[in-house]
């Protein structure tokens, strides 16, 4: 898996809204994908390889194109919107000392959009 520190747009605004979220060694990241990962180590690991996802925030395909065919206004509300849901429903799921095989996973989704 190919990661980078290079956020999009969206990326950026969500770390930014989960900032505070996570313990300082945990940090975003971007995927090939373009999914959001962040990416630390696990607090109390005996694992010799303790680097791993805690979260992973993504948006379905068709929203990523409602978002690219949305004027500019449109555009802002749409991710207004992903940040606040996507950002509460990290808040309120993660938890650092439950951290298994598989992090915990949000995708934004057309519904999300439409309530």
């Amino acid at each position: 898996m190919n990661l980078t520190n290079n956020l999009s747009d969206f990326n950026r605004r969500m770390a930014d809204e989960l900032r505070g979220t996570f313990a300082a060694t945990v940090k975003p990241f971007q995927s090939e994908d373009g999914g959001l990962l962040f990416r630390g180590p696990i607090e109390g690991s005996e694992d010799p390889h303790p680097i791993r996802t805690h979260v992973a925030v993504s948006l379905e395909k068709d929203v990523h194109a409602a978002i690219e065919a949305a004027s500019h206004e449109q555009r802002e509300e749409m991710m207004d919107i992903f940040l606040s849901n996507l950002g509460t429903r990290v808040k309120r799921q993660y938890n650092p000392k439950k951290i298994g095989q598989y992090a915990l996973d949000v995708v934004g989704t057309m519904r999300t959009l439409r309530g």
